[in-house]
């Protein structure tokens, strides 16, 4: 399926590349296909469509500009410092790709739709968070892995309603906003945003 290669390659960019452009872009693509499965449910009532629309502007419109425009104002940032070599980092792709085959065999699972693509996404988002150092890559991830999780929702629990997920949301962008904030007063003390200058910080 399309749907399944799209989440594949997305999942892959989180880990494999160390641009910030083109993960959020991966981000992005991530996010605009986990709103197409919630969107069915969304479409109950006007109410939920209402909370599934505002959701999906704060995922796919708010947060990705306020990264962009932190970017523009911090080019280093633009280098998200991966931890490993990258093909370290095509093996770790591999390996998730791999423990999500073997998800999806698990007798209790066997009846949850996409439940492989599902786990290779939550794995890809967490991984992401271990593998760059650079601390705007840890926000872009934490948002990753918000999506990760709305994915699992969906297929998990198809009846979950909108304003749940819409909390999840929320906390999401709040967390992007204070990670943004945080990581601008660093910046100005270690432009590179390495996450080695959370331990030189005194207080």
């Amino acid at each position: 399926m399309i749907v399944d290669f799209v989440l594949l390659i997305a999942g892959a960019v989180l880990i494999i590349d160390g641009r910030t452009p083109r993960i959020l872009a991966a981000y992005v693509v991530l996010a605009f296909t986990v709103s197409i499965f919630i969107l069915p449910s969304a479409l109950e009532s006007p109410l939920s469509l209402t909370l599934f629309t505002m959701s999906v502007l704060l995922k796919l419109v708010v947060a990705p500009i306020g990264i962009l425009m932190f970017l523009r104002a911090n080019p280093p940032a633009n280098d998200l410092l991966p931890s490993i070599p990258l093909p370290a980092r095509f093996m770790l792709v591999i390996a998730f790709a791999l423990i999500s085959r073997a998800v999806g065999h698990f007798p209790s699972l066997a009846s949850i739709p996409m439940q492989d693509l599902v786990a290779y996404v939550v794995l890809c988002s967490a991984g992401m968070l271990v593998v760059h150092r650079n601390l705007l890559a840890h926000v872009m991830g934490l948002l990753a892995l918000g999506a990760g999780i709305t994915f699992a929702g969906a297929t998990l629990a198809p009846t979950l309603p909108e304003f749940v997920e819409l909390g999840a949301t929320f906390d999401a962008l709040v967390a992007t906003v204070l990670g943004l904030t945080l990581v601008r007063s660093i910046v100005a003390h270690s432009p590179i945003l390495d996450v080695e200058s959370l331990r030189r910080l005194r207080g």
